[in-house]
């Protein structure tokens, strides 16, 4: 399945990093958040990506050097949906991603250049509706000069446009909850007001979500619902504000997506601390009403 490309990886090296994919390959409008420079098919169900991760970003990047968590989540997000359209899945589907998660190596990454990995991508599960992929999983590892700096998984149900507008029918319209103080940007490892995504502390290790529909990055491009993504960024937040430590990143974690977070519904961030037999992970609950929406555990390196 997929179209196969003569010559392998290694040949094809150089020429992973020269641009990037078309924008809306990864479901994009900005080039900036763009992450992925080539995609070549070296084996069936296996593929490689590029990727070119910036020396500065205006939200992603940690302070020690490491790689940062959700820059290499959203990679791999990007990845899975450029390796289903490469597959045959039309441009206008709706993709839906039940779970997702990473784990990083401690590597320092060189800060005077920008990164530029390879992402090796094995595809499985792949389920099938009318000879295209309705359903499928990845494995991802990624690599810098051929030193693994990390490990990835993901699954995602991909949905037509009639599909998916059956699926929303009932679901609630409205803007984000606001109001409320936000958390200071410094006290979740932010320079700027408008990257924090919790309000201040409601209950003990509990936070409000608090959802900008004009930010650049989570809303490249109109959504009907919270994006994943942006629910990693507010569970990563929660920890740091859980540990009072604004630096903490993720060394790895875990994140099911129970049920889609909408724009209209009040949504909490709960942290629950690592305790016997945790394996020191923490969990971190975003809840509506009581119903668990998301669930991710995690634990920060350090």
């Amino acid at each position: 399945m997929g179209e196969q490309h003569a010559g392998d990886g290694r040949r094809r090296a150089g020429a992973l990093f020269e641009s990037s994919v078309r924008r809306g390959l990864v479901h994009k409008i900005s080039l900036s958040e763009v992450f992925l420079t080539d995609f070549i098919q070296v084996a069936p169900q296996r593929f490689t990506a590029g990727a070119q991760w910036p020396r500065w970003h205006v939200f992603y990047g940690s302070g020690d050097g490491c790689p940062d968590s959700a820059l290499m989540a959203e990679t791999l997000r990007q990845s899975v949906i450029l390796l289903a359209h490469r597959n045959g899945v039309p441009m206008d589907h709706k993709f839906l991603m039940p779970r997702i998660g990473v784990s990083l190596e401690n590597v320092t990454l060189d800060p005077s250049v920008p990164t530029q990995l390879s992402v090796d991508l094995q595809l499985r599960d792949v389920k099938l509706s009318a000879g295209r992929p309705a359903s499928l999983s990845v494995e991802a590892r990624f690599t810098v000069d051929g030193e693994t700096i990390g490990e990835g998984s993901a699954g995602a149900r991909i949905v037509t446009p009639a599909g998916y507008e059956r699926f929303r029918r009932s679901a609630a319209v409205g803007r984000p909850a606001c109001g409320g103080e936000l958390l200071e940007a410094s006290a979740v490892g932010h320079a700027s007001a408008r990257n924090v995504m919790l309000g201040r502390e409601v209950r003990p290790g509990v936070w409000p979500l608090r959802v900008d529909t004009s930010h650049p990055i989570f809303f490249d491009h109109p959504l009907d619902h919270v994006p994943g993504m942006l629910l990693i960024e507010a569970a990563r937040q929660a920890v740091r504000a859980a540990t009072g430590c604004p630096g903490a990143d993720f060394a790895c974690f875990e994140a099911e997506f129970v049920k889609i977070v909408e724009l209209a519904d009040p949504a909490e961030l709960a942290v629950s601390l690592p305790g016997p037999g945790s394996q020191d992970l923490f969990e971190v609950r975003v809840l509506n009403d009581g119903e668990v929406l998301m669930l991710l555990r995690a634990a920060i390196r350090g």
